[in-house]
């Protein structure tokens, strides 16, 4: 048994390992004034984790962080600076799928799941008349609302009943302003969630039910914040019977990227690994003898 054990271990530690992917980043940097290419310039990159220094055109390794790169450039009397957002990878979608919380939090702590621009082009002007560009988000501001969302839901076995297991959801996301949606929808049943964000705090409330059974639907309630740089939602929630009663634990990640997550058994984008269950709709009464 204890053999089995640190196998097993073993085999999750590897495979978290392999998903996670690398914590570092090689970035090309040139900067340019008008049409023409400027050799020579001396640049500064620095986010949340560290800075770093390269002379135009070359390129240095970084590392890795949810939070924004700042890429400041000068030459003589010219200089220009770039915002360059961080996105997430596919890397940190299969850590949230297969890694679950713990895979999640490798990447988000460590930066792996999240990439910069191979490339990066600085504008010089004079007397740094080039301000900071590039979407993102400044401490204190909105959450980033471009691009596109992502959401996974993983909520615990069932508490009412015993032969409900664990599952995973994913939801299509979408972020307007303060207002936040959560959509998914299946052969057999539909989700719906919504809240507005307050500050870096987002309540999400909601429903769901089954298309054959839409007289037992059931509810979510979650709390939780953003974090690296308004573009990482993370809730803990509960899913609730038609009796208000507690079912399922479930915690709810979102996250800002254009890679959407991997499909998986032939499960595509908006549906669910396993349907959510409800309470079985009580079986039709025998006809009268005639």
């Amino acid at each position: 048994m204890l053999r089995i054990l640190v196998l097993s271990i073993a085999v999750l530690l590897t495979g978290c390992a392999s998903i996670t992917g690398s914590q570092e980043q090689p970035i090309s940097v040139q900067a340019t004034q008008g049409s023409t290419i400027v050799s020579g310039a001396s640049c500064t990159l620095s986010n949340d984790v560290g800075k770093w220094y390269v002379k135009t055109p070359g390129s240095v390794s970084v590392k890795k962080s949810t939070g924004d790169l700042m890429v400041e450039c000068a030459k003589n009397d010219a200089s220009g600076n770039e915002k360059i957002v961080s996105k997430a990878n596919v890397n940190v979608w299969g850590n949230v799928l297969i890694g679950g919380l713990i895979g999640y939090a490798i990447d988000r702590n460590s930066g792996a799941g999240f990439d910069y621009p191979e490339a990066i082009t600085i504008k010089l002007g004079i007397n740094g008349s080039n301000g900071f560009s590039g979407a993102g988000r400044a401490a204190g501001g909105p959450v980033v609302a471009d691009g596109r969302w992502r959401a996974v839901m993983s909520c615990d076995a069932n508490r009412l009943a015993a032969d409900k297991p664990a599952y995973q959801a994913r939801f299509a996301a979408e972020v307007n302003g303060d207002k936040v949606t959560l959509h998914r929808k299946n052969a057999v049943a539909e989700e719906v969630l919504s809240g507005t964000i307050n500050d870096d705090n987002l309540p999400l409330a909601g429903m769901g039910y089954r298309f054959k059974q839409s007289n037992f639907p059931w509810t979510f309630k979650f709390t939780g914040a953003f974090t690296g740089n308004g573009k990482i939602y993370t809730g803990n929630g509960e899913m609730l019977n038609t009796r208000g009663r507690t079912a399922r634990v479930c915690t709810l990640v979102m996250i800002h990227t254009d890679v959407p997550p991997p499909v998986k058994d032939g499960v595509g984008e908006g549906q669910a690994d396993s349907k959510p269950d409800t309470p079985k709709a009580a079986a039709p009464a025998p006809a009268a003898a005639r």
